[in-house]
């Protein structure tokens, strides 16, 4: 038999909403929490309060909860997280295939659409997982379960800018962001979650004052009302926003204050990702500390929440022979270039991209000219394929400068100019000067 915080929990997850948002009126989240861990009974009055604010009969909360899914096809989900989570997302898909998301209740579907999706990404299907969660945006939104429609909205936005559809993403943020604000949820983690990602896509697409409005809004909201992980994702941002403004010093001492808030919270994969960047960061310095990225990204690389984790893993063997590339020592970075290469495959992606071009710098720095120039051409490829954003022109002006090293001054000007295209600086109309009947004038020919 449940208890009446186990049924308080799950009707509240089944509603989409926050202990916070339950909270009100005499009754802290606080207290909502020991009702749900069992540590305090409620009396019959804050039962009643609480039914009402659920929306259900006093009967239902105080007495057994009825079952709003089958038990076979939450065995399905349960199998499905454990399998991606130990880094088995094939497994995950074939389990979630069996099971039919409307007939479960709106927190159990939630739950499943996301691991769903999560699989369906890492196993190379992109366009397949944000069908799911389009889905379940639809109908989070339908529900008004807005908890559950921030977590559909930021995994679908965050796939809309790998596909390279930047615009998608803030639009998806943006409308979700409001809907959640108006619900009273603003300050949740799920809000600054969300929040957090319309900042990067309006950087990704060079909004660059826009998303320094909202970072400062979220920072503001986030130490007022947020967890520490709800925090540590504002700051996080706000480290993003730096590293684009070129205050790379400034986004690192951000990205300590997000580590400790993220260190000490349940394993997810937010922490080594956020490791991640800080390698990065690392390495953008105009003094560069490689053996410092080297150590976040063996932290990184440790921790199990990264199993599977294709584009994570890839990226990070990137960064780590960018590092080894500075330290020197070439063979090193040569083995972790190729390591990228195998384990992001033949995808057209920014991250398969950035591996060329280090392959190739790689092979500059050897002297294998042929190595170089194969790894360049192919890196040219991948990013023709790709739709606009600020980070494809950063990779197209990177491929210029190691083709000008390599002194192939035509292919340098052509990524250079690919650059600038991708922020939509097209070249002016070709002119020809040519003297006029007046004196010290010219007529321009189109």
């Amino acid at each position: 038999m449940t208890t009446i915080g186990e049924r308080l929990r799950a009707i509240r997850q089944a509603k989409g909403l926050s202990q916070q948002a339950l909270s009100g009126d005499g009754i802290s989240p606080g207290y909502v929490s020991l009702i749900e861990s069992g540590r305090r009974t409620p009396s019959d009055a804050v039962t009643a309060m609480l039914a009402d604010r659920l929306g259900v009969a006093v009967s239902e909360l105080a007495g057994e909860v009825r079952p709003t899914h089958s038990d076979s096809a939450k065995l399905d989900v349960n199998f499905a997280r454990l399998a991606l989570a130990n880094g088995n997302p094939s497994e995950a898909v074939h389990s979630l295939s069996k099971v039919d998301m409307r007939e479960l209740d709106g927190a159990t579907a939630a739950e499943a659409s996301l691991t769903l999706a999560e699989s369906l990404q890492q196993i190379g299907q992109l366009d397949p997982a944000m069908t799911v969660l389009d889905n379940l945006v639809q109908r989070c939104r339908r529900d008004e379960s807005w908890l559950s429609l921030a977590a559909a909205a930021t995994a679908l936005a965050v796939m809309c800018i790998e596909s390279g559809d930047v615009s998608r993403s803030v639009e998806i943020a943006e409308r979700s962001l409001h809907d959640i604000e108006d619900a009273g949820l603003r300050g949740t983690d799920e809000h600054l979650r969300l929040g957090s990602l319309l900042v990067s896509a309006l950087l990704e697409r060079g909004d660059l004052l826009v998303a320094t409005h909202h970072v400062e809004a979220l920072i503001d909201a986030a130490d007022r009302m947020s967890s520490p992980r709800g925090r540590g994702a504002v700051y996080w941002t706000a480290a993003s926003v730096a590293a684009e403004r070129d205050r790379v010093a400034d986004a690192i001492r951000l990205t300590d204050r997000a580590v400790a808030l993220f260190a000490d919270q349940d394993q997810s994969r937010d922490l080594p990702r956020l490791r991640l960047n800080y390698a990065y960061l690392l390495l953008k310095l105009d003094s560069p500390r490689p053996t410092e990225a080297l150590l976040q990204l063996d932290i990184a690389e440790r921790d199990p929440a990264l199993a599977g984790a294709t584009l994570d893993l890839g990226t990070a063997a990137t960064f780590r022979g960018r590092a080894h590339l500075l330290l020197g020592e070439l063979l090193d970075a040569a083995e972790a270039a190729a390591n990228a290469l195998q384990i992001l495959g033949p995808s057209v992606h920014v991250e398969r991209a950035s591996a060329l071009l280090l392959l190739g710098d790689v092979g500059t720095a050897q002297l294998e000219m042929d190595l170089a120039q194969e790894s360049y051409r192919e890196a040219e490829r991948v990013l023709a394929q790709m739709a606009a954003s600020r980070t494809v022109a950063r990779l197209w002006r990177e491929l210029g400068d190691s083709w000008r090293a390599l002194g192939e001054r035509d292919r340098a000007m052509n990524a250079f100019d690919h650059s600038l295209r991708t922020l939509g600086l097209a070249p002016r109309p070709s002119a020809v000067r040519t003297p006029s009947t007046r004196q010290g004038a010219y007529s321009v020919a189109r």
